[in-house]
């Protein structure tokens, strides 16, 4: 029978066979597909490789559950991780319930609906609903993005100290360490006292540590012990961060998942629920899922026997292959230790399935995906948990793909290249005179200092181009410029942005004349002698001076910028030094300004706005349009608490510069232009071509090691962490030991990489292009080919697609080669510096004849007899028009009050009859107020707190997470909380009147009725919330109380109204207020005089 014939009848279809599942939803699933979605009730993990349809599968999961009637759809649980991927994967599994035949057409269904969701979200409901349980404030505000930035600056800013170890930092410096051992430690679900014990025992055993053959102290346990003293420091810092949450009634996800964990192990009751509700649970993504998150599921899902929880149908689905967040939480274990954590009812490990064919790209570039994932399946974790490893393959259907390789002498030559083979491929295929496909381009760099060159490269080639994420717009030129600058504007020791902006196109300063301002600063710091030219020390006081040192000690570059003394520089240095100065000054003075507003100072200073508008070759790459984007981001760096700071921006900055990707994931735009990313960001996101430059080693694979706790005190001690046994561990505190844990740490650090590149390879679908180089401007050692560099090159040799061979490597670099001059700081672009000068020329030009002559024009331009005729009819017109105006506007039109209108508009022509009449004969259009918007909401939510409108469905689960703007409600909210109209129930809110004033009628709403004391001096009191710091007019509240005392049939003395300022506390009772005879004498006006236009 066929599925129309079925849904035409009005009845639910039955699933009896695959088959007839395949027909249902018309797909024809693989083998190795159909095991995974008919799998009994039971625990189960699914390895999906990239690209091998895993959604599919959960949503013919559950198609197949609901179809066959082993569930409810409103008994499937999907959690996934990003509202995007929770929405995707909630409209395709309805859609596919309905495509099946198994619900009805319209998507309702008598038995509910599936519940998808976010896991932060799920863990925030849990909270919501039962966290008075272990008595934690159930309603919070969510901290996300910036707004954490913002806080935990304001925590640095105010810190009384003193630290010893923290304060050789600058402020943004020790914001993101706080932030990173915050998340390191909720992550885990690790307390302070653990952490401080930890310290504690292990400055113990470093005391008793192996000395070396001198009888000192080894470097790395001196290094270790240090970091051991800062990380108790920070550990301050970290519990002011999350009191000042408290106070504000402010929490993170992350401390929500703990407190969900908390709450599962002390509340048993909770987990029965669920399970009893969801019987089916889907995961997705699960090798990205942290610590916290693991042990919070497994809680709830799985348990020591089957009366806790063991046996329950869980799912985990994602690829160990593609774990690669584990800079920011992910613990890569989790998904491969999931059969052993969530065992089946009779106690052995859960089912393992595995998705291998990728419907994605071409079989030759999986071919290389499997080449870089190959040190991966030897992963001990890997082989220790008898897990199969994952060859990708093609469906036969699929055409093999084409894979290129390149290589170059210098990166400048294997960018440019790039550009010209992006152009070539963005015409191919398109139609003559048709516009090139841009959007099925994408170019994936391994680190964001690379995005800059190649955006200039693409953009001189016309190529539109998007940069995903803000991370790759901080290295544009011009927006590090402004962030050098608002570095600077914060901490004037900031050396190394001093050398940025100096040597810069703007300012121009010399090698020469640099070191001597290194010489000068470090004089002035040691109050020591004058530096000669000839001193061989200048650079070394340079480098000294760019050092990260303390700043009570710090060789400062500003101090020597200020105060040059008789250094020999030369004197376009000492004029343009004194500009600068002079420049940054006045800046200075404006740092408590908001960081939106600053920056907009910061650009127009720095002439950035006028360059970016007038400069053709930056008018072209849409430059502007980039630095707006930039401001557009620092907006998001809203007001959490009216206690704004720069530093805390600047960490915010440093973050997303740093990760990449470590706050809000972007997404690319629909706009038809090639997109410019990170590989982090690519992760879910596929093209057709895709271009990877610079696999060289220490750029991608990158050689950074970030996590090694005995050297950066933001990072929690191994052994803390929740998957201590699936990550290297520090032996003991013998040298030996250091230097082991070191190159364990390396190695992990190289899985790492290739678990990236393997996420890299596989977002191409017909074409990968791999690229490297030898040489960068100004290195000192060439880079050799990166192993995935191999691996595309192999396959690129058998298809004939090795577009470009490098020459044998050079001793030298080409660029710094003794044969080779170079001009620094680099001159600007001879071509547009000559544009420049020509345009100055004019200019000055101009304004010289217009002193003299009164016209900016050049020449004598004699004009024709008509055209003398036609400026001189202009001229009698315009005097004409202007003469009429004059006359008009010394005589008063009268305009006539309306005889119907609100309490509003009645205050509004008493405080200003003119413009009051202006607007009733000319009504503009206002744009919309934030402050009425914030009004407007404070009032819809006191209509929910006192049970007046109708509450949102608890079953609805809203996402607690909120958008910046809503922490202003939420100040009202708290304020309102704490003041005195919180404990009072009114008697009516939100209450419409109309008030009969002569032949008027006015309109209005007032906000709270409350009943007087008994005995008391008046029998109700109306109040009027007041959300804003503006001057409140006391005949809103005259208008309120006639208009009340009218409808009760009482006098209006048995009344009483008053402002409630809500952010204050404050009431105020304005008396005496206006009687109803003086209501109607202004209703009365008749007219309202208005120097308004004549007119129809």
């Amino acid at each position: 029978m066929s599925l129309t014939s079925i849904t035409a009848a009005g009845r639910r279809r039955r699933l009896t066979s695959t088959d007839e599942l395949c027909e249902a939803l018309g797909i024809t699933f693989s083998e190795e597909q159909l095991a995974a979605i008919t799998a009994p009730l039971t625990p189960a993990v699914i390895i999906a490789g990239a690209g091998s349809g895993k959604t599919t599968v959960m949503a013919a999961r559950v198609v197949w559950l609901v179809g066959t009637g082993q569930v409810a759809p409103q008994q499937v649980l999907g959690l996934t991780f990003t509202r995007k991927a929770a929405a995707e994967l909630g409209l395709r599994v309805r859609a596919a319930l309905v495509k099946a035949g198994v619900l009805d057409p319209d998507g309702e269904d008598a038995d509910g609906e599936e519940v998808i969701m976010t896991y932060d979200s799920f863990a925030a409901r849990l909270v919501n609903e039962h966290g008075l349980r272990i008595g934690v404030e159930t309603d919070p505000m969510m901290l996300t993005g910036a707004s954490r930035y913002r806080l935990a600056s304001r925590v640095v800013g105010n810190a009384p100290g003193p630290f010893e170890h923290i304060s050789r930092l600058r402020p943004a410096s020790v914001t993101e360490r706080v932030l990173r051992l915050d998340a390191d430690m909720s992550s885990h679900l690790v307390e302070r006292e653990r952490v401080t014990e930890h310290a504690r025992e292990f400055l113990s055993h470093l005391e008793q540590a192996p000395l070396n053959n001198r009888g000192n102290v080894y470097e790395a346990v001196k290094k270790a012990a240090a970091n051991a003293h800062e990380r108790v420091e920070l550990l301050d810092l970290v519990d002011g961060y999350q009191q000042l949450k408290r106070e504000l009634g402010l929490v993170e996800f992350a401390d929500q998942m703990a407190v969900a964990a908390r709450l599962v192990r002390r509340v048993p009751g909770v987990s029965f629920a669920l399970r009893a509700r969801f019987r089916v649970v889907l995961l997705d993504e699960y090798q990205d899922t942290s610590s916290a998150q693991a042990q919070l599921l497994h809680g709830l899902f799985a348990g020591e026997d089957v009366a806790v929880g063991r046996g329950h149908a869980v799912t985990a689905v994602g690829d160990p292959f593609q774990a690669i967040y584990g800079w920011r939480g992910a613990a890569a274990s989790n998904i491969l230790q999931f059969a052993e954590e969530f065992r089946q009812a009779d106690g052995s490990p859960a089912d393992s399935y595995n998705l291998s064919v990728n419907r994605r790209s071409g079989q030759r570039i999986l071919d290389v995906a499997n080449v870089v994932a190959a040190p991966l399946r030897e992963d001990p974790l890997l082989v220790r948990d008898g897990h199969e490893a994952i060859q990708l393959v093609a469906p036969p259907e699929k055409s093999g793909g084409t894979v290129r390789a390149a290589t170059f002498e210098t990166w400048p030559q294997e960018v440019a290249w790039i550009a010209d083979q992006v152009v070539a491929d963005g015409h191919t295929g398109a139609r003559r005179g048709a516009e090139p496909d841009w959007a099925r381009i994408a170019v994936l760099v391994r680190r964001n200092a690379d995005i800059a060159p190649l955006f200039s490269a693409l953009v001189q080639r016309d190529v539109p181009v998007e940069i995903v994420g803000l991370g790759g717009l901080l290295k544009l030129p011009e927006v590090a410029d402004v962030v050098a600058t608002l570095t600077l504007v914060n901490d004037v020791t900031a050396n190394p942005e001093v050398v940025r902006l100096l040597t810069g196109p703007r300012w121009r300063i010399g090698e020469r004349d640099l070191a001597l301002l290194g010489a000068r600063a470090g004089e002035l710091a040691r109050e020591s002698r004058p530096a000669r030219p000839d001193d061989p020390d200048l650079h070394s006081d340079l480098a000294e001076a760019i050092a990260e040192v303390d700043p009570a000690e710090a060789v400062c570059l500003l101090d020597a910028v200020d105060n040059p003394g008789q250094t020999p520089l030369s004197e376009q240095a000492r004029e343009r030094l004194a500009g600068f100065s002079q420049e940054l000054a006045g800046l200075r003075r404006h740092a408590d300004e908001p960081v939106t507003e600053l920056v907009r100072r910061v650009v127009n200073t720095l002439g950035l706005d006028v360059e970016l508008s007038a400069t053709e070759e930056l008018a072209r790459s849409n430059r502007r349009s980039q630095l707006a984007t930039f401001a557009d981001a620092v907006a998001e760096y809203t007001d959490v608490d009216g206690d704004a700071s720069l530093s805390g921006l600047l960490a915010w900055l440093d973050a997303e510069l740093e990760h990449g990707a470590g706050l809000e994931q972007a997404t690319p735009s629909e706009r038809n232009s090639v997109k410019l990313l990170t590989v982090h960001r690519s992760k879910g996101l596929e093209w057709d071509v895709v271009y990877l430059p610079s696999l060289v080693d220490g750029v991608f694979p990158s050689d950074r090691v970030t996590d090694n706790w005995t050297k950066n005190a933001a990072v929690l001690p191994a052994e803390l962490r929740g998957d201590a046994d699936a990550i290297p561990q520090l032996g003991d505190v013998t040298n030996a030991a250091f230097t082991q844990y070191g190159k364990d740490l390396k190695e992990a650090q190289v899985r790492s990489e290739d678990r990236l590149a393997y996420v890299a390879v596989t977002r191409a679908r017909d074409q990968l292009t791999a690229s490297a180089h030898s040489w960068r401007p100004g290195a000192a050692r060439p880079r050799k080919p990166a192993s995935y560099l191999a691996a595309v090159m192999a396959e690129a040799e058998r298809q004939g697609q090795v577009l470009a061979v490098a020459p044998p490597v050079a001793d030298e670099n080409p660029a710094t080669s003794p044969n080779a001059r170079v001009e620094w700081p680099a001159p600007p672009d001879p071509e547009a510096r000559e544009r420049r000068l020509l345009a100055a020329e004019l200019v000055e030009q101009a304004r010289q004849r217009n002193l003299t002559t009164g016209s900016y024009e050049a020449g004598d331009h004699q004009l024709t007899l008509d055209h003398e005729a036609l400026v001189a009819r202009w001229d009698a017109e315009i005097e004409q028009l202007l003469t009429e105006a004059h006359t008009m506007g010394a005589e008063e039109v009268r305009v006539p009050m309306p005889s119907a209108m609100s309490a509003s508009a009645l205050m509004a022509a008493r405080r200003d009859p003119q413009a009051f009449a202006a607007s009733l004969v000319r009504p503009v259009p206002r744009p919309a107020s934030p402050a009425a918007s914030l009004g407007t909401r404070f009032h819809e939510w006191v209509e929910k707190r006192f049970g007046v409108a109708s509450l949102v469905d608890p079953d609805d689960w809203p996402s607690t997470e909120l958008a910046e703007s809503d922490l202003a409600l939420h100040r009202l909210v708290r304020a309102f909380e704490q003041g005195p109209y919180a404990d009072r129930q009114p008697l009516a809110v939100e209450v419409p009147f109309v008030l009969v004033l002569g032949d008027s009628l006015l309109r209005g709403r007032i906000d709270a009725v409350y009943e007087g004391p008994p005995g008391g001096d008046f029998d109700y009191q109306l109040v009027d919330w007041k959300t804003a710091r503006q001057p409140s007019d006391p005949t809103q509240l005259a208008i309120y109380r006639i208009a009340w005392a009218q409808a009760k049939g009482i006098e209006p003395e048995r009344v009483d109204a008053v402002f409630h300022h809500v952010l204050s506390g404050e009431v105020e009772r304005p008396q005496p207020l206006a009687t109803k005879e003086e209501l109607l004498q202004m209703a009365r006006g008749g007219s309202l005089p208005g120097a308004v236009e004549r007119g129809e």
